[in-house]
């Protein structure tokens, strides 16, 4: 399972999985209790967890980032809390592991992230996460690359059509005549 195919819903708790499109909205199947099935509409805002960062002192960490970090922390023996324990403990573990920007993070936002991470610790591959995330940053920057590029071939095209046009002769300009009324 992929990041990119797990969602977040406002007003809903849990995380889901895509499981189909429909022509307004998605099919999603709730993580917690697998074969529940529900459609969203348009008015619902679905989140999907790899568009999710979280901020840090040195600036925003992606969701899989954050995710892994977790996840060697408590492979190292740092035992991950609750999201039922102090917040004040929430949010130390989150300083020391990601050096999480205290004043710009809710202490909701805390709970959610351990909420989620206690959900996907036993559902996802801590060890390609990561990887997968590289493959997605590159495939974007090279589409980047290519529409900067396109342009500027673009303009070449027609310059070259401008210049094999110089020659040739150009049809005469038609007079309109003025209609009295």
């Amino acid at each position: 399972m992929k990041l990119k195919e797990i969602v977040a819903i406002a007003g809903v708790g849990g995380l889901h999985k895509i499981i189909g499109r429909t022509k307004n909205g998605l099919i999603l199947e709730t993580l917690a209790e697998p074969k529940k099935r529900f459609p969203t509409s348009i008015q619902d805002r679905v989140s999907v967890l790899d568009d999710i960062a979280m901020y840090t002192v040195e600036g925003d960490l992606r969701m899989a980032e954050v995710l892994v970090k977790i996840n060697q922390a408590e492979k190292s023996g740092k035992p991950v809390p609750t999201s039922k324990d102090d917040t004040k403990a929430l949010r130390n573990f989150l300083v020391e592991i990601i050096q999480l920007d205290s004043e710009r993070v809710y202490d909701s936002d805390i709970k959610k992230l351990i909420n989620w991470y206690g959900l996907l610790k036993d559902l996802l591959d801590f060890t390609t996460l990561l990887e997968e995330e590289q493959e997605a940053t590159e495939a974007t920057a090279s589409a980047e690359t290519l529409v900067e590029e396109e342009p500027e071939t673009a303009k070449t095209k027609k310059a070259v059509k401008a210049k094999s046009n110089e020659g040739e002769a150009k049809p005469k300009a038609t007079r309109k005549k003025k209609t009295e009324e």
